[in-house]
């Protein structure tokens, strides 16, 4: 969408590649089944009306249900709300699941953290996980997730490594990192755990120093590899 409607580039809170690997974390919560994950270019869609939309999904998707978010907006310029998509649905003869939000009174109105808009009240969303993020509140980010957050980081060019420390450019992340800082009691992994670790990230690279006698053999982190830090 970012791209179409010419909006700012925002890094993804899940990158990418990463993305297989959350959607593992839900097969308990799916009958043990793997959610496969479909994209659908925006661009092919944008200007349909919410008729067209939910038409779609079911003639060309061969979709038999949808879940969705009480302040859902979908169509054309958001032409239609979580209400006209349970009426389409039925009318297609498609489920319907809308999901009211998940509030966090408690943080949003008690001070500890402040309000992320002017639209917020204390559900759970992207943009308060992006805000918690911003602010280095990784407690309250695993509260939000479910999870703890994984930085992914493609080594692409030269870097510094020794045998207890990786010096990385802010150019491998692939998706956000938290605000600039030290976090202790990481875990560093790339297909395994290789260690704990301490993070510290500034304003042009990212320091990951092992922990507890943990050390990094001279060929662990080679170019065009992914490694994974996970703030505790």
């Amino acid at each position: 969408m970012s791209e179409v409607l010419g909006w700012e580039y925002r890094p993804p809170i899940v990158a990418q590649c990463d993305r297989k690997r959350v959607f593992s974390s839900w097969a308990p919560y799916c009958r043990n089944v793997v959610p496969i994950e479909y994209q659908v270019e925006f661009s092919k869609v944008r200007y349909l009306t919410p008729r067209q939309f939910v038409e779609r999904l079911s003639r060309d998707l061969k979709i038999r249900g949808v879940v969705a978010g009480e302040n859902y907006r979908f169509g054309y310029k958001a032409s239609g709300d979580a209400a006209e998509l349970a009426k389409l649905c039925e009318e297609f003869g498609l489920s319907a699941f809308i999901v009211q939000s998940i509030m966090d009174t408690a943080r949003s109105h008690n001070g500890v953290s402040t309000s992320v808009n002017s639209s917020d009240k204390g559900q759970v969303s992207s943009s308060r996980v992006r805000h918690a993020l911003a602010m280095g509140d990784m407690e309250y980010v695993s509260e939000l997730l479910g999870r703890k957050h994984r930085l992914v980081l493609k080594i692409k060019e030269a870097h510094l490594q020794e045998r207890k420390k990786i010096v990385l450019p802010k150019s491998c992340m692939l998706n956000m990192p938290p605000a600039d800082g030290l976090y202790e009691n990481c875990d560093l992994v790339s297909g395994v755990h290789l260690g704990l670790c301490r993070v510290i990230i500034n304003s042009e690279t990212i320091d990951i120093v092992m922990k507890d006698g943990n050390s990094l053999s001279p060929n662990t982190i080679q170019e065009d590899q992914q490694l994974g830090i996970e703030f505790g």
